[in-house]
């Protein structure tokens, strides 16, 4: 059985949840976030399902991971899971698909915000900072941006076979980068705050869809010209950690630089 924990903000604190069933919607508070497994463990090559599709749309109808195998970047995008591949493809994934991280949420815009004139991805994400820092830097976000880019570079991972090797070092040699001119497409971009070290990444951590549902990806760098921002403030934390020997084995202390690495997508 996996281990399940929550943060609710009001509390700040810890809290074992009595919900055991995984698809119990029941059980969902739409104004939290679901994270599966952690970042970091991730990271250190903990590429096997945690659980799947199925629990991700349940869960929220936006969000962001990648699929078993670390094959591929995982963007949902009105309550629809896509797979973005390291062949340069789009897929809609089926309910069934396994899910070794993600995090999803109902998006709910509790704040708006047009973009106009020259934008890179760092200024993109300061503008943001300013917001969060105006509504509260200690709590999570999400943001859905609709916009036009000129540029966008996206990278996504082929498949990992066993045994497993850490994600930094799958970066070297399994991840592709594609550099997409002049297209009009959706950023889905999940803020984590600074206490979740050790959990996720702290900051923006940004994928990325097409219009067309053909180009995706985990985003390196972009330029945007305009563009219409909603965010969500979500107030409360959920997790569901795997119970298995491999994960309670691993060691997950350490890993900020190589969280880093793959997310910036260094290969060198």
């Amino acid at each position: 059985m996996n281990r399940i924990f929550t943060i609710t903000a009001a509390a700040c604190m810890f809290i074992a949840t009595a919900c055991t069933n995984k698809n119990n919607i029941d059980c969902v508070n739409r104004d939290c976030l679901y994270q599966v497994s952690t970042l970091q463990a991730l990271v250190a090559g903990y590429y096997y399902g945690v659980t799947d599709v199925s629990y991700m749309l349940n869960r929220g109808d936006i969000g962001l991971g990648t699929f078993e195998g670390a094959e591929g970047e995982m963007i949902i995008l009105g309550g629809i899971c896509y797979q973005a591949l390291a062949d340069g493809t789009v897929k809609v994934m089926d309910e069934n698909s396994l899910v070794p991280f993600g995090v999803s949420t109902w998006f709910e815009a509790d704040d708006y915000k047009t973009f106009k004139g020259q934008y890179d991805m760092e200024s993109f994400k300061a503008e943001l900072d300013k917001i969060i820092t105006e509504k509260g830097a200690n709590t999570f976000y999400v943001v859905k941006m609709d916009g036009f880019f000129p540029q966008m570079k996206v990278r996504a991972i082929f498949k990992q076979q066993e045994p497993y090797r850490e994600l930094d070092e799958v970066t070297k040699t399994s991840q592709v980068v594609f550099d997409y001119q002049d297209v009009k497409g959706t950023l889905v971009a999940v803020y984590c705050p600074s206490f979740v070290t050790g959990i996720n990444a702290v900051g923006w951590h940004i994928h990325f869809l097409s219009d067309d549902k053909c180009k995706g990806g985990h985003v390196l760098g972009f330029s945007m010209t305009d563009g219409t921002m909603e965010l969500d403030r979500t107030d409360d934390f959920y997790m569901e950690l795997p119970d298995t020997d491999r994960f309670n084995s691993l060691n997950l202390l350490g890993r900020d630089k190589a969280v880093g690495v793959v997310e910036k997508g260094e290969n060198d």
